[in-house]
């Protein structure tokens, strides 16, 4: 007799009805194993050596492309699907139960003048860490996320949560607005709607971080996402007197 394990089931229905199902299940040593195949098949398994981030992005990637959550399943070594577990799935719960954004970056670099404007743009992203450590004090999630970049080691996608602080929306923000042809960058929320380098209209991505625009101002206005304010009282005149 082979054991069952429980599994969390996404369905998918084609065009002429019929479905595909795709399972997956956190190991909880650092790995994840998903199943797939027709419904009513034994499923095909491929485990993965990655944590539970990567697969939170997986099941984001299956259920953007219309999965549905079924509930969660006993799954025996054989990928037949014994029965139902006694915990359903709520169908509106969210894989990710901490608000979240998502980010995607791609650099593309095929002749000399990419190599140019490449490193061109890393040197500006270095310019602008160093004005947001220097506001908000040393990030290590910042030094991570540049060593990896800029030695090609950088994945293509992820997730800025509130524990890595408003300093990683702010460097994707004005990442994204010095940004050339080679690179492509993409942040969005987790409901999928984008988020812009035009920070005033972003008070939604703040809030993910407990914050507002006036409270990293400064350190946006130094990045260029906003205008700097005139201070009316550092400008004088020779002229006493004014007649209107």
């Amino acid at each position: 007799m082979t054991a069952a394990l429980a599994y969390d089931l996404y369905r998918f229905t084609n065009p002429d009805r019929s479905t595909k199902d795709w399972a997956v299940r956190d190991n909880g040593d650092g790995t994840y194993t998903s199943r797939w195949g027709k419904t009513g098949t034994r499923l095909q398994a491929k485990t993965f050596t990655k944590n539970r981030l990567s697969m939170n992005e997986h099941i984001r990637s299956k259920v953007s492309k219309g999965y549905k959550s079924i509930g969660q399943v006993l799954i025996d070594d054989d990928g037949t699907i014994s029965s139902a577990s006694s915990k359903p799935l709520d169908q509106d719960s969210s894989p990710t139960e901490e608000p979240c954004l998502f980010w995607r970056l791609k650099i593309r670099q095929t002749d000399l003048s990419d190599t140019q404007a490449i490193g061109t743009f890393h040197a500006n992203v270095l310019a602008m860490s160093s004005a947001i450590t220097d506001c908000f004090g040393p990030s290590v999630w910042i030094k991570d996320f540049l060593h990896a970049m800029l030695n090609g080691h950088l994945s293509n996608a992820g997730k800025l949560f509130k524990e890595q602080g408003v300093a990683s929306l702010l460097l994707f923000m004005a990442m994204m607005k010095v940004a050339p042809k080679q690179v492509s960058i993409h942040l969005s929320h987790d409901d999928g709607v984008d988020i812009s380098n035009k920070i005033k209209l972003e008070s939604k991505a703040l809030s993910i971080f407990d914050t507002d625009l006036e409270s990293v101002r400064p350190v946006a206005e130094s990045l260029g996402l906003l205008e700097k304010r005139i201070d009316l009282s550092l400008v004088s005149s020779s002229q006493d007197d004014f007649y209107f």
